[in-house]
């Protein structure tokens, strides 16, 4: 467990902890002479075998609120500190609120210095501080009268924390992948740079590859610690030092994130939900701000909806444009400090990381914001899902909850949805309503226009209602084609065993082209040769032929020659027989030539027009037909005729089917 101490300059936060721990926090030579925190110190407690308190002992002076901030953004507990002889402070005041904006999931109020003043200051005190946190993420929280120096009170509150550790249950599998905020690094001589930080999300273990980002470094980790000790693994909301190799320390700052391959996509713009503190001052539009977010502090503008004010109390879902790159996750909590860095004006948390600029399909973005507003993944993809007419983006939404690949697929399935192209999450009732759509409109198509081979695909998305992306209609397709509920052939869609119907003029055109073909002797054809011989302009006899290829009456058996399937079926027929001549030794492309009775350069055109469909089988120069050459003619004929996923595939860089 992680404890974060927060509270006024001076109310004894880091005598609270050595009390605690035995361990002096303040480790900067200027922090044991001026007797303040400057910086972050820590320390662990090991009350029992097996647990491990941790402790983030941050400075209370107004000066270092910015390194308070990177010590209280990732933590398990949240120490309050008031003392009983000041009682409340402005920092108190200040470290309450940010505690509140950061959402600390459990805390606790220590009134310290009890030794100091009677017993009616410190009940005065416990009121004060009571009533100040009940309005409050802190409201509840138990308060413990401490006396550090003198040891009073401490053991109550040390019980209380003991009690709190065995309480946390093991971070559960939460589908996300590591990263960790940096909050120090240093050189260890024959170790090499160290970071240190808490860890978030995931486990860590040695010889894993990280990223630095944003710098885009990849390193790797070569040993961990926790506690002091060396450790097999880290796990999440451990602190923990990771020794990195591939790294120069000169390259690495506090603001900087460790993080997995693939989740290194820096951001300067955010869209967040924020909220100003009640008794802050109002933020205006464009309004300049520190934006303090893991153990960053980055400059930042704001620009809320309309050029409106956001007043105290309040709340807006707004964009923060930075002034540097920094990486986020949906949900990650904020502080916004006021430019000079002296005031802390509000927080919140991020809806969006990965905004874009412009102002494109801004009602449709408003509406994925107020989804992302679910920070739960399972939640938030239900909600996006549930918007009309919209996909949710994989990839980004990986990225926007920092989830692996696996897990978002399992949140799809549970959501009743359905992946397409390995990149678009879709309702599947939409999809099944555009798979309906377009079985239906093709069946029409074939009805009206019985001749054609199918529905042009540029025509077939005007038959569809349901709203799908260009990636989505194309990967659906892609699907029937491999569940065999629609053919293609490329550009058109028809139904598997359409066969178009021949109209009049064609039969008559074809009938010239058999004659043509039968003078050739058997040869394989280009369009412009029969063309030329049928006294037809070359454009209508390409036509022609696509119609013909559509109804199997004609093959392509290379680049650019055809021949008719009656003759295709011969010269089959004639390897077939070579084969049962040669025997095992197989027949050459020479004596495939003698036997057809064509020249060599066509025979080698149909010799690997025969490989490719599979009817021979090369082993060298010589080829054999395979026993069952009868049935791979008909698949090939249906590739011929771009009825089957073979046709569609040898059209298509890659196969694709969708994912439930």
């Amino acid at each position: 467990m992680l404890v974060a101490t927060a509270g006024h300059i001076d109310h004894g936060k880091t005598t609270l902890v050595r009390a605690l721990t035995g361990v002096e926090t303040d480790r900067l030579p200027e922090e044991k002479s001026r007797g303040i925190s400057i910086d972050l110190g820590f320390a662990y407690w090991r009350p029992e075998p097996g647990l491990t308190i941790g402790f983030v002992d941050v400075p209370g002076h107004e000066k270092f609120v910015r390194n308070m901030l990177a010590g209280v953004t990732r933590v398990d507990l949240a120490l309050l500190v008031v003392a009983a002889d000041d009682g409340v402070m402005p920092q108190t005041r200040e470290h309450l609120a940010i505690l509140d904006l950061l959402g600390a999931p459990r805390a606790a109020v220590a009134i310290t210095k009890t030794d100091r003043v009677d017993e009616g200051r410190v009940a005065a005190v416990r009121d004060e501080v009571t009533a100040l946190v009940a309005r409050t993420a802190l409201a509840g929280a138990p308060v413990f009268e401490v006396a550090a120096t003198v040891g009073a009170g401490v053991e109550p509150l040390a019980a209380f924390l003991v009690e709190a550790a065995r309480a946390e249950a093991p971070a559960p599998d939460t589908g996300r992948t590591f990263r960790l905020a940096i909050d120090r690094a240093f050189s260890v001589t024959g170790t090499g740079t160290v970071v240190t930080g808490t860890a978030r999300d995931a486990a860590l273990a040695p010889g894993a590859r990280l990223i630095l980002a944003p710098e885009g470094i990849e390193v790797r980790v070569r040993g961990l610690q926790s506690a002091g000790a060396s450790v097999a693994a880290i796990e999440p909301s451990q602190r923990a030092a990771i020794a990195l190799a591939g790294l120069d320390l000169d390259h690495v700052h506090r603001g900087d994130w460790l993080v997995v391959p693939g989740m290194d996509q820096p951001t300067r713009r955010l869209a967040a939900r924020l909220r100003i503190i009640p008794d802050g001052e109002a933020l205006r539009h464009n309004g300049s701000v520190h934006l303090h977010i893991g153990t960053a502090a980055i400059p930042a503008r704001v620009l809320i909806p309309g050029g409106a004010a956001i007043g105290p109390g309040s709340s807006a879902l707004v964009q923060l444009v930075l002034g540097e790159p920094t990486l986020a996750v949906t949900g990650d909590r904020f502080v916004i400090r006021d430019q000079a860095g002296r005031t802390t004006l509000g927080g919140g948390v991020v809806v969006d990381p990965v905004v874009s600029g412009g102002r494109r399909h801004v009602a449709q973005r408003e509406q994925v914001w107020a989804a992302l507003e679910n920070a739960d993944p399972a939640a938030a993809l239900a909600a996006l899902l549930a918007i009309p007419g919209h996909e949710v983006d994989v990839p980004m939404f990986e990225r926007r909850f920092n989830l692996r690949a696996d897990a978002v697929a399992a949140l799809v399935r549970a959501a009743g949805a359905v992946i397409m192209g390995k990149t678009r999450a879709i309702d599947a009732a939409r999809v099944e309503a555009a798979r309906a759509e377009i079985v239906a409109a093709v069946k029409t198509y074939h009805r009206d226009h019985p001749e054609a081979n199918g529905l042009p695909i540029a025509e077939l998305d005007a038959h569809l209602a349901t709203p799908l992306s260009p990636a989505a209609r194309q990967a659906l397709r892609r699907e029937m084609v491999d569940r065999r509920e629609i053919a293609s052939g490329g550009s058109y869609a028809r139904m598997p065993g359409h066969i178009p119907a021949r109209g009049n003029a064609d039969v008559a055109l074809w009938h010239k082209v058999l004659a043509a073909a039968d003078a050739r002797g058997g040869k394989p054809f280009t369009t412009a040769e029969i063309a030329k011989e049928i006294d037809l302009p070359e454009t209508e006899t390409r036509g022609l032929f696509a119609r013909m290829r559509g109804t199997g009456d004609i093959w392509r058996v290379g680049a650019e020659r055809m021949l008719p399937r009656a003759e295709v079926a011969r010269l089959a027929d004639v390897a077939a027989s070579l084969t049962e001549r040669k025997g095992e030794a197989g027949f050459t492309a020479a004596d495939m030539r003698d036997a057809a009775g064509i020249g060599r350069n066509l025979v080698i055109e149909v010799l690997e027009f025969f490989d490719r469909v599979g009817v021979t089988r090369r082993r060298g120069d010589a080829r054999a037909v395979q026993a069952n050459h009868g049935v791979i003619l008909r698949r090939a004929a249906e590739l011929e005729r771009g009825l089957s996923d073979l046709a569609f595939a040898a059209r298509t860089p890659a196969r694709r089917r969708s994912r439930r």
